[in-house]
């Protein structure tokens, strides 16, 4: 009688590339997008600006992963503060763009008068570039339409009921 050979089987091991950090794909993304930033991995953000229509803004790319979760959080912050006198003003204006809004928001602290626009993206697996640059690019496009018409209110004599009219003025448009 003749033996039998047993064959075996081999597992066969495909290396998996280590997964990057949220905080490692947002600054691949920044890089790619040739953004100039400060980076603070031991607090989870990126610093930057940007130049827009009306002003420049400083923005906050606020990363945090989770076990089951990552968020991108960004702010643009309005480039001087509102005085005083003019935030109630200013507030009822950013109340009528929140309520227009259907992703982010607008808000001011009451405490000094500093503006900024939050945008924010969750997900329950890796937000990867596409996510990041949605988060960005609806930030500034909020941002970049509601600066001018949110200082014409703060600093002239702007109704903070046409802050809508004022946001939707053409490119020729001043607001002087």
């Amino acid at each position: 009688m003749a033996k039998q050979q047993k064959s075996t089987e081999l597992e066969v091991c495909v290396p998996v590339a280590p997964r990057k950090s949220l905080f490692e794909r947002a600054a691949a993304h920044l890089d790619e997008n040739d953004w100039s930033y400060s980076a603070y991995e031991d607090k989870g953000y990126f610093s930057t600006s940007a130049r827009l229509r009306d002003a420049s803004v400083r923005m906050i790319v606020d990363v945090t992963e989770q076990e089951s979760w990552d968020r991108v959080l960004v702010y643009s912050i309005f480039p001087t503060y509102v005085p005083e006198y003019r935030r109630s003003a200013t507030l009822e204006a950013i109340n009528r763009i929140n309520y227009t809004l259907a992703f982010g928001s607008v808000e001011m602290d009451m405490r000094d008068g500093e503006i900024r626009v939050r945008t924010v993206v969750e997900g329950t697996g890796d937000l990867g570039s596409t996510m990041i640059e949605r988060a960005m690019a609806s930030n500034l496009k909020t941002t970049s339409r509601y600066l001018a018409a949110l200082l014409a209110i703060a600093f002239g004599n702007a109704a903070p009921s046409a802050v809508i009219e004022l946001a939707e003025r053409g490119e020729e448009a001043k607001l002087q």
